[in-house]
């Protein structure tokens, strides 16, 4: 939810802030590279982080400074505090985000990993559609950006107190010899479920946390050169396409404002969007649920490898059918159908990422691949701000560039993890002993 009301909340406040700070184009498209770069560094030390100290701390501490400096933003009395406040709730978010993921794959069984997986990228859908809506009734009022802020930090709050009735993760725990707490954490979902608690207790031979250069060493190496790479092209898609369709609008690109009135100025002299696109941005963030499921049935039917080739193969005609203008209404299912591409080809990653590791490393190595993987989200975001002052077309060239190295990236991966069990250590020694077996 915090990770999809921070993309949508640099797409809506962006032109105010241009106007009321009198900013450069360098220094309006600065803004969500500041965020995603301090993202994509939150979420390569939380990850170590919640690999050595454990999942819940990792989210309660970046869930405390997540919302001090997002009020804080709000506040800012000029451009550089905005930055520093800004790249501080990018580290946070960047933390929390990829811990939740890992957290989440570890509380839920294999049958149902996707499904899970789904519902929490729906609330992705959820912190747009509240951003969207926050801003077609704030936006107008006189420093409209700073309560759009203060209510962005508002869910952040619920998050922070909803976090303090969570239970670490039974998996992190046994591995790091905490086997009577993983048990209690065991008997308590067992309860919450209705179902009879097991006898007998877990067992982990090989207890460690995960390192950093294990990512890169075999058996992984391969398979995490080609996730991080995907992580990378799927951010600069789904983050880029944001701010690009509504760039799209603004520049008239293949007459999309024939439905919309997108020169709007308002009592303080500054360009803004109207209300009509703001009604369209949520049209837009909901186009993005559709791919979402398809990616989760596609990934527990014909299974997450083939799930990928056609999200991104099927995307990649889509952008470039974008380069050719040929009539309006063509270019709006185009760009939705790119969207629900991109969508599905994150969701389906976002499964395959976490299953591809064990335990003791999941954190570790979720935690750098979706560091890495915003650094595409920031250079998305600021070639689309950056570039679409000159011409649409430059930025979708550089859509279609990113489509063709994921397009030749996918035909290398070819581990299928669809029905898998999470793997615990290198070896898979986490063992459940039940005490009325015999020996």
């Amino acid at each position: 939810f915090a990770d999809a009301a921070e993309v949508w909340l640099a797409t809506i406040i962006l032109k105010n802030l241009k106007c009321e700070w009198n900013l450069t184009s360098f220094e309006k498209a600065m803004i969500p590279v500041i965020v995603y770069f301090f993202y994509a560094i939150g979420s390569i030390v939380s990850g170590k982080l919640a690999d050595k100290f454990g999942r819940f701390p990792v989210l309660i501490v970046n869930g405390y400074i997540l919302v001090i400096s997002a009020v804080a933003s709000a506040f800012a009395p000029g451009y550089y505090f905005f930055l520093c406040c800004r790249g501080v709730t990018g580290f946070c978010i960047g933390g929390s985000y990829g811990c939740s993921v890992v957290y989440s794959a570890e509380m839920v069984p294999a049958n149902r990993r996707s499904w899970n997986m789904c519902i929490l990228e729906g609330f992705w859908t959820l912190g747009s559609v509240y951003e969207c809506v926050v801003a077609f009734f704030v936006m107008d009022l006189e420093g409209g950006w700073r309560y759009q802020i203060l209510l962005t930090a508002v869910p952040c709050a619920i998050m922070l107190f909803l976090l303090h009735f969570m239970d670490e993760s039974p998996r992190y725990l046994v591995i790091h010899e905490q086997r009577e707490k993983a048990m209690r954490v065991i008997e308590k979902i067992c309860r919450q479920n209705e179902v009879e608690v097991p006898r007998g207790t877990v067992y982990c031979s090989d207890v460690r946390s995960g390192e950093y250069r294990e990512i890169w060493a075999q058996p992984y190496t391969s398979g995490s050169v080609q996730i991080t790479i995907h992580f990378v092209c799927n951010m600069f898609l789904v983050f880029g396409i944001s701010m690009l369709v509504v760039d799209m609008m603004a520049y008239n690109y293949c007459f999309m404002e024939l439905f919309f009135e997108s020169t709007y100025v308002n009592a303080w002299g500054c360009t803004v969007y109207t209300k009509a696109e703001y009604l369209f941005l949520i049209v837009v963030a909901v186009a993005f649920v559709p791919g979402f499921i398809l990616g989760t049935v596609g990934a527990e039917t014909v299974g997450r490898r083939w799930t990928f080739i056609a999200s991104i193969y099927i995307g990649a005609i889509f952008t470039v059918l974008l380069l050719f203008c040929f009539n309006t209404v063509l270019t709006y299912v185009e760009v939705f159908g790119a969207i629900i591409c991109y969508s599905a080809y994150n969701e389906v990653l976002w499964i395959y990422g976490p299953e591809f590791y064990p335990t003791y490393m999941r954190g570790t190595a979720v935690g750098v691949q979706n560091g890495i993987g915003k650094l595409g989200a920031a250079a998305g975001t600021f070639l689309t701000e950056y570039l679409d002052d000159y011409d649409i077309k430059y930025s979708l060239y550089c859509f279609v560039l990113v489509e063709v190295v994921a397009c030749v990236t996918i035909l290398f991966m070819k581990r299928e993890t669809r029905g898998e069990q999470l793997i615990d250590t290198r070896v898979n020694e986490l063992t459940y002993i039940n005490e009325q077996a015999p020996g």
